[in-house]
Protein backbone atom coordinates (compact mmCIF):
# COMPACT_ATOMS: atom_id res chain seq x y z
CA UNK A 1 0.00 0.00 0.00
CA UNK A 2 1.51 3.00 -0.99
CA UNK A 3 0.34 6.70 0.74
CA UNK A 4 0.67 9.43 -1.97
CA UNK A 5 0.61 13.09 -1.05
CA UNK A 6 0.71 16.67 -3.11
CA UNK A 7 1.93 19.41 -1.09
CA UNK A 8 0.47 22.60 -3.26
CA UNK A 9 0.48 26.11 -2.62
CA UNK A 10 -3.02 25.97 -1.32
CA UNK A 11 -4.18 22.80 -1.23
CA UNK A 12 -2.86 19.25 -0.31
CA UNK A 13 -3.87 16.40 -2.03
CA UNK A 14 -3.07 12.52 -1.32
CA UNK A 15 -4.15 9.29 -2.50
CA UNK A 16 -4.12 5.74 -1.18
CA UNK A 17 -3.92 2.82 -2.98
CA UNK A 18 -1.92 -0.51 -4.05
CA UNK A 19 -0.43 -1.60 -7.52
CA UNK A 20 -3.57 -2.08 -8.64
CA UNK A 21 -6.58 -0.40 -6.74
CA UNK A 22 -6.96 3.68 -5.21
CA UNK A 23 -8.62 3.15 -1.84
CA UNK A 24 -8.48 6.45 -0.93
CA UNK A 25 -8.00 10.15 -1.98
CA UNK A 26 -9.05 13.31 -0.62
CA UNK A 27 -7.49 16.76 -0.07
CA UNK A 28 -7.57 19.61 2.97
CA UNK A 29 -5.93 23.24 2.61
CA UNK A 30 -2.31 23.08 2.95
CA UNK A 31 -2.61 25.87 5.88
CA UNK A 32 -4.41 22.89 7.77
CA UNK A 33 -1.40 20.58 7.37
CA UNK A 34 -0.66 20.31 11.34
CA UNK A 35 -3.99 18.39 11.13
CA UNK A 36 -4.84 15.06 11.35
CA UNK A 37 -5.50 13.98 8.13
CA UNK A 38 -4.42 10.33 7.55
CA UNK A 39 -6.52 8.26 10.26
CA UNK A 40 -6.21 5.02 8.54
CA UNK A 41 -4.89 2.54 9.70
CA UNK A 42 -4.01 0.67 6.76
CA UNK A 43 -0.17 -1.29 6.66
CA UNK A 44 1.49 0.99 4.58
CA UNK A 45 4.71 0.11 2.52
CA UNK A 46 6.42 3.74 1.49
CA UNK A 47 4.95 7.17 1.74
CA UNK A 48 5.99 9.49 -1.83
CA UNK A 49 5.74 13.08 -1.37
CA UNK A 50 5.55 16.41 -3.65
CA UNK A 51 5.92 19.70 -1.85
CA UNK A 52 5.89 22.99 -3.57
CA UNK A 53 5.01 24.66 -0.44
CA UNK A 54 7.28 25.95 2.21
CA UNK A 55 10.26 23.81 4.07
CA UNK A 56 8.21 24.28 7.41
CA UNK A 57 4.90 22.44 5.67
CA UNK A 58 7.08 19.42 5.07
CA UNK A 59 8.63 19.36 8.55
CA UNK A 60 5.20 19.41 10.27
CA UNK A 61 3.91 16.80 7.64
CA UNK A 62 7.16 14.96 8.32
CA UNK A 63 6.27 14.14 12.50
CA UNK A 64 2.34 13.68 11.40
CA UNK A 65 3.11 10.14 9.34
CA UNK A 66 6.00 9.29 11.52
CA UNK A 67 3.17 6.96 13.28
CA UNK A 68 3.23 4.97 9.87
CA UNK A 69 6.95 3.39 10.75
CA UNK A 70 7.31 3.83 6.98
CA UNK A 71 10.31 4.94 4.69
CA UNK A 72 9.24 8.75 3.68
CA UNK A 73 10.92 10.09 0.54
CA UNK A 74 10.40 13.69 -0.74
CA UNK A 75 10.60 13.68 -4.33
CA UNK A 76 12.87 15.96 -5.86
CA UNK A 77 13.15 15.95 -9.83
CA UNK A 78 16.06 14.04 -11.66
CA UNK A 79 17.91 15.05 -14.84
CA UNK A 80 17.15 11.56 -15.76
CA UNK A 81 14.64 8.54 -15.21
CA UNK A 82 14.37 5.92 -17.36
CA UNK A 83 12.65 7.00 -20.43
CA UNK A 84 12.37 10.74 -19.57
CA UNK A 85 15.04 13.36 -19.79
CA UNK A 86 15.08 16.63 -18.18
CA UNK A 87 16.32 19.96 -19.88
CA UNK A 88 16.10 22.05 -17.30
CA UNK A 89 19.46 24.43 -17.03
CA UNK A 90 19.06 24.07 -13.03
CA UNK A 91 17.00 20.73 -12.48
CA UNK A 92 17.21 21.69 -8.13
CA UNK A 93 15.16 25.12 -9.17
CA UNK A 94 12.39 22.90 -11.30
CA UNK A 95 9.14 22.77 -9.20
CA UNK A 96 8.59 19.11 -8.05
CA UNK A 97 4.88 18.88 -9.48
CA UNK A 98 5.99 20.56 -12.78
CA UNK A 99 8.48 17.08 -12.92
CA UNK A 100 6.14 14.11 -11.68
CA UNK A 101 3.30 15.79 -14.22
CA UNK A 102 5.81 15.23 -16.92
CA UNK A 103 6.37 11.57 -15.25
CA UNK A 104 3.02 11.16 -15.12
CA UNK A 105 2.26 12.32 -19.06
CA UNK A 106 5.26 9.88 -20.50
CA UNK A 107 4.14 6.86 -18.20
CA UNK A 108 0.93 6.66 -20.33
CA UNK A 109 1.29 9.16 -23.52
CA UNK A 110 3.42 8.07 -26.49
CA UNK A 111 3.05 11.52 -27.86
CA UNK A 112 4.71 15.19 -27.65
CA UNK A 113 2.76 16.77 -24.73
CA UNK A 114 2.09 20.19 -23.89
CA UNK A 115 0.86 20.22 -20.10
CA UNK A 116 -1.04 22.74 -18.79
CA UNK A 117 -1.52 23.06 -14.80
CA UNK A 118 -4.26 25.72 -13.38
CA UNK A 119 -3.76 26.19 -10.15
CA UNK A 120 -2.67 28.80 -8.01
CA UNK A 121 0.11 29.54 -10.72
CA UNK A 122 -0.41 28.19 -14.40
CA UNK A 123 2.30 26.15 -15.68
CA UNK A 124 2.61 25.30 -19.32
CA UNK A 125 5.32 22.84 -20.14
CA UNK A 126 6.58 21.09 -23.28
CA UNK A 127 7.11 17.20 -23.45
CA UNK A 128 8.76 15.90 -26.39
CA UNK A 129 8.50 12.38 -27.57
CA UNK A 130 10.87 10.56 -30.01
CA UNK A 131 9.19 7.74 -31.08
CA UNK A 132 12.07 5.75 -32.30
CA UNK A 133 14.00 5.97 -29.23
CA UNK A 134 10.75 5.93 -26.94
CA UNK A 135 12.74 8.83 -25.62
CA UNK A 136 10.70 11.93 -23.89
CA UNK A 137 12.00 15.06 -22.93
CA UNK A 138 11.03 17.80 -20.42
CA UNK A 139 11.36 20.84 -22.51
CA UNK A 140 10.97 23.66 -20.11
CA UNK A 141 7.64 25.60 -20.08
CA UNK A 142 6.23 28.80 -18.51
CA UNK A 143 4.70 30.17 -15.34
CA UNK A 144 2.30 32.39 -15.05
CA UNK A 145 -0.01 33.43 -11.78
CA UNK A 146 -3.20 32.00 -11.66
CA UNK A 147 -6.87 33.16 -11.57
CA UNK A 148 -6.67 34.22 -7.90
CA UNK A 149 -3.12 35.46 -7.70
CA UNK A 150 -3.94 37.60 -10.62
CA UNK A 151 -7.52 38.93 -9.02
CA UNK A 152 -5.96 39.20 -5.47
CA UNK A 153 -2.47 41.16 -6.99
CA UNK A 154 -4.32 43.45 -9.18
CA UNK A 155 -7.35 44.05 -6.07
CA UNK A 156 -4.48 45.22 -3.68
CA UNK A 157 -1.75 46.67 -5.75
CA UNK A 158 -4.37 48.96 -8.34
CA UNK A 159 -7.32 50.98 -6.14
CA UNK A 160 -9.95 51.09 -8.24
CA UNK A 161 -10.21 47.26 -9.57
CA UNK A 162 -11.75 44.87 -7.15
CA UNK A 163 -11.31 40.83 -6.89
CA UNK A 164 -14.87 40.43 -8.26
CA UNK A 165 -16.56 37.34 -10.19
CA UNK A 166 -16.00 38.01 -14.13
CA UNK A 167 -16.51 36.12 -17.54
CA UNK A 168 -15.13 35.77 -20.81
CA UNK A 169 -16.07 39.26 -22.85
CA UNK A 170 -13.76 40.28 -25.79
CA UNK A 171 -14.23 43.41 -25.65
CA UNK A 172 -14.31 43.50 -21.79
CA UNK A 173 -16.89 46.34 -20.74
CA UNK A 174 -16.89 45.80 -16.92
CA UNK A 175 -14.32 45.89 -14.75
CA UNK A 176 -14.43 42.36 -13.61
CA UNK A 177 -14.66 40.79 -17.25
CA UNK A 178 -11.56 42.42 -18.26
CA UNK A 179 -9.42 40.84 -15.32
CA UNK A 180 -11.48 37.65 -15.95
CA UNK A 181 -11.14 37.42 -19.84
CA UNK A 182 -7.32 39.27 -19.55
CA UNK A 183 -6.70 35.86 -16.89
CA UNK A 184 -8.49 33.23 -19.51
CA UNK A 185 -6.47 34.86 -23.09
CA UNK A 186 -2.94 34.91 -21.41
CA UNK A 187 -3.41 31.08 -20.65
CA UNK A 188 -4.68 30.30 -24.49
CA UNK A 189 -2.17 32.54 -26.19
CA UNK A 190 0.61 30.75 -23.87
CA UNK A 191 -1.07 27.57 -24.76
CA UNK A 192 -1.42 28.06 -28.70
CA UNK A 193 2.45 28.75 -28.79
CA UNK A 194 3.62 25.40 -26.85
CA UNK A 195 1.08 23.76 -28.87
CA UNK A 196 2.47 25.03 -32.51
CA UNK A 197 5.87 24.93 -30.98
CA UNK A 198 5.23 21.23 -30.45
CA UNK A 199 3.46 20.73 -34.17
CA UNK A 200 6.62 22.15 -35.33
CA UNK A 201 8.18 19.05 -34.30
CA UNK A 202 5.81 16.25 -34.11
CA UNK A 203 2.91 16.11 -36.55
CA UNK A 204 0.85 14.41 -33.27
CA UNK A 205 0.52 16.69 -29.90
CA UNK A 206 -1.40 16.32 -26.96
CA UNK A 207 -2.31 19.02 -24.27
CA UNK A 208 -3.00 17.89 -21.21
CA UNK A 209 -4.84 20.29 -18.54
CA UNK A 210 -4.84 19.28 -15.09
CA UNK A 211 -5.13 21.34 -11.33
CA UNK A 212 -8.72 22.72 -9.90
CA UNK A 213 -9.38 25.40 -13.08
CA UNK A 214 -8.47 22.76 -15.47
CA UNK A 215 -12.13 22.68 -16.93
CA UNK A 216 -12.51 26.34 -16.29
CA UNK A 217 -9.55 26.82 -19.13
CA UNK A 218 -10.90 23.41 -21.07
CA UNK A 219 -14.47 24.80 -21.75
CA UNK A 220 -12.89 27.99 -23.56
CA UNK A 221 -10.38 25.76 -25.77
CA UNK A 222 -10.96 26.56 -29.47
CA UNK A 223 -12.70 23.66 -31.06
CA UNK A 224 -9.00 22.78 -32.72
CA UNK A 225 -7.28 22.88 -29.50
CA UNK A 226 -10.23 20.27 -27.91
CA UNK A 227 -9.81 17.66 -29.93
CA UNK A 228 -6.28 17.60 -29.06
CA UNK A 229 -7.17 17.97 -25.43
CA UNK A 230 -8.28 15.90 -22.23
CA UNK A 231 -8.27 16.18 -18.83
CA UNK A 232 -6.27 14.62 -16.41
CA UNK A 233 -6.42 16.40 -12.62
CA UNK A 234 -4.11 14.25 -10.86
CA UNK A 235 -1.12 14.43 -12.48
CA UNK A 236 1.64 14.83 -9.49
CA UNK A 237 0.09 12.06 -7.59
CA UNK A 238 0.38 9.95 -11.48
CA UNK A 239 3.75 11.15 -11.32
CA UNK A 240 4.48 9.64 -7.82
CA UNK A 241 2.48 6.28 -8.54
CA UNK A 242 5.12 6.08 -11.45
CA UNK A 243 7.73 6.42 -8.92
CA UNK A 244 6.16 4.09 -6.23
CA UNK A 245 5.38 1.52 -8.57
CA UNK A 246 9.09 0.19 -9.03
Amino acid sequence: MFLLIDIGNTKTKWMLRDHKDVYQQNSFLTEDIDQDHFMFSDKIQKILISNVASFEKEAILKIKLKKFACPIEFVKPQKKWKYLLNDYQDISSLGTDRWLSALSVSNSIEKSTVIVSVGTAVTIDYVSFDKKEHQYTFEGGVILPGLYLTKNALSQNTAQLKNDEGALQIPAINTANAIQSGFILSVLGNLKSFFELALSKSKDVNIVLSGGDAEYIYQHLSADLKKHSLIQKDLVLGGLFVLANI
